[in-house]
């Protein structure tokens, strides 16, 4: 007889993550801020859908982190990644809440995963002024592409704060701007304030809201 165990955290994080790739359109440049060891960022570029004879895939992942720790974990995730994997992705070691829109801008979806205690001001204060400073960062917002071709379809280049797999496909030169805003919670009051926070402008309007239970026979 053999056993399984299955946490419910885990049956529960696995349909948020597919719940989440119906909000993430192929082709589209992606920031997961607060993204830990890039699970959720690295489970959108694992997940290829084929579309009139074309395997479509997310062009960038781009996941940041502020715990260091976490690198030696996302190093080993993409070991394992099917060489079918075709975005360009990186993680980086950095304060989200420090010079935010450094890390917006590029990218036409950003998912947030924050800590209990919800965003941080300046980072709501970015998302809430995206459209005003879009202009002049797009001015002069520039796509870094300084790693070689090889066989496989991704690179693997890593420094001390940072690590870059890179696509074979083309990378498109026009800079992007966040159209698709997707925040997990584990904190309803803290998501309470910061989604009031980031509806009060009319910049970002709530869409979709979606419950998931982590952890069934708790209050």
């Amino acid at each position: 007889m053999g056993l399984t165990v299955c946490h419910a955290w885990d049956t529960a994080f696995d349909a948020l993550l597919q719940k989440l790739q119906k909000y993430v359109p192929y082709e589209s440049s992606v920031t997961d801020l607060y993204a830990g060891a890039g699970v959720i960022g690295l489970s959108l570029a694992a997940a290829r859908k084929c579309r009139q004879g074309l395997m479509l895939s997310y062009r960038s992942i781009k996941c940041i982190e502020i715990n260091k720790e976490s690198k030696v974990s996302f190093e080993k995730t993409i070991e394992r990644l099917p060489a079918t994997v075709d975005s360009n992705i990186t993680w980086h070691h950095a304060d989200a809440s420090k010079d935010p829109f450094s890390w917006l801008m590029g990218s036409d979806v950003v998912v947030i995963d924050p800590p209990r205690k919800g965003l941080d001001s300046s980072l709501i204060d970015a998302l809430k002024n995206i459209s005003s400073v879009a202009r002049k960062v797009l001015s002069s917002y520039e796509r870094s592409n300084n790693t070689q071709e090889e066989k496989r379809p991704w690179i693997l280049r890593a420094n001390e704060a940072s690590v870059h797999i890179k696509s074979k496909s083309p990378e498109a030169n026009i800079p992007l701007v966040p159209q698709t805003l997707i925040y997990i919670s584990c904190g309803w009051e803290s998501f309470k304030e910061d989604c009031k926070s980031l509806l009060s402008n009319n910049v970002w309007h709530l869409e979709k809201a979606h419950g998931f239970n982590f952890f069934p026979g708790t209050q």
